[in-house]
């Protein structure tokens, strides 16, 4: 049992002095410096609009009467799937006029998990064209670099902070990571869309 116990904690002691070595924590840190920016720039953005522009609670009720429910959804999931570009705020942010918001909010949680299992398997797809392939890890070759340090752990960061999680799910389909691993992971995705709808819900 003690012996146990002493394994453990070495792996643990070697985990932690590798992803400290490869910079994990300090990439972790500057992800969640940019989450805080991102927050204090929606209570200043919304701060101005409300007092010089329109009132803020408008906004939402204006897109949800003129875009259809399910038109937005699936554009919502076209988007979590290919480039993942539009920040999903703005989807919590539409959805916060509605009666079953925290219902909606898990909603736009599943469809986000589900626009990364499609673009895992676009990365799949990409993987069998060598061109498109060598093109996609040049360009993204900063974000395979991660995964390829930092595995799971990449995803997750991913899941939570600001980083197109659809790019991070094609690349890891693009170097086969096990499947089953994102589906788990990909579970972070959806706990993020509740902790931001806090920060949104508040905010407003």
């Amino acid at each position: 049992m003690q012996k146990n116990k002493r394994s453990i904690f070495s792996s643990v002691k070697v985990y932690f002095r590798y992803y400290r070595y490869t910079g994990l924590y300090s990439f972790i840190l500057l992800n969640f410096l940019k989450v805080l920016g991102i927050i204090l720039l929606i209570l200043i953005s919304a701060i101005i609009v409300n007092t010089f522009v329109i009132e803020i609670k408008e906004i939402p009720r204006f897109l949800i009467n003129t875009f259809p429910f399910s038109i937005v959804l699936l554009f919502f999931l076209v988007s979590e799937s290919i480039l993942g570009m539009i920040p999903p705020d703005i989807f919590i942010f539409w959805v916060t006029e509605y009666n079953s918001f925290w219902l909606l909010v898990g909603l736009l949680g599943l469809v986000s998990y589900f626009g990364g299992i499609n673009a895992y398997f676009i990365g799949r797809l990409i993987r069998l064209a060598p061109k498109l392939k060598e093109r996609t890890e040049v360009y993204y070759n900063n974000h395979l670099k991660k995964i390829k340090k930092w595995g799971g752990v990449f995803i997750v960061i991913a899941a939570i902070f600001p980083i197109p999680y659809a790019i991070a799910c094609s690349l890891s389909g693009i170097i086969k990571f096990p499947f089953k691993n994102l589906l788990w992971l990909g579970i972070f995705r959806i706990a993020r869309f509740f902790l931001y709808a806090i920060i949104i819900f508040h905010a407003l």
